[in-house]
């Protein structure tokens, strides 16, 4: 598995896992034991990459005819850093100190 596609596809796992918390809805849509493919329209070889994956898991799949599920990512927001007012330190700060 490509390490790069492997790293992508959590991330974009735990964008959807978050999302859910906001939009539960989109839940039921999505059937029991449904196998997700994401898909990024920016991303053409991510999806190949990704359409392969679940192919090959559906060659051992033990539930045949498993519900495939293909989530179009859509856009990204930028990421940025949930941090709030962060300093740097050149000591170990006492509170640290157990």
């Amino acid at each position: 598995m490509n390490e790069w596609f492997a790293v992508k596809h959590d991330d974009l796992l735990a964008e959807f896992e978050r999302y859910i918390v906001d939009h539960p809805e989109l839940l039921a849509q999505i059937p029991n034991e449904a196998l997700f493919v994401f898909i990024d329209p920016a991303d053409p070889e991510f999806n190949r990459f990704n359409l392969e994956r679940v192919e090959r898991y559906r060659a051992v799949d033990d539930i045949p005819d498993r519900p495939i599920v293909y989530l179009d990512v859509g856009e990204l927001a930028p990421i940025h850093s949930r941090m709030l007012n962060p300093r740097i330190l050149t000591k170990i700060p006492d509170m640290a100190i157990a």
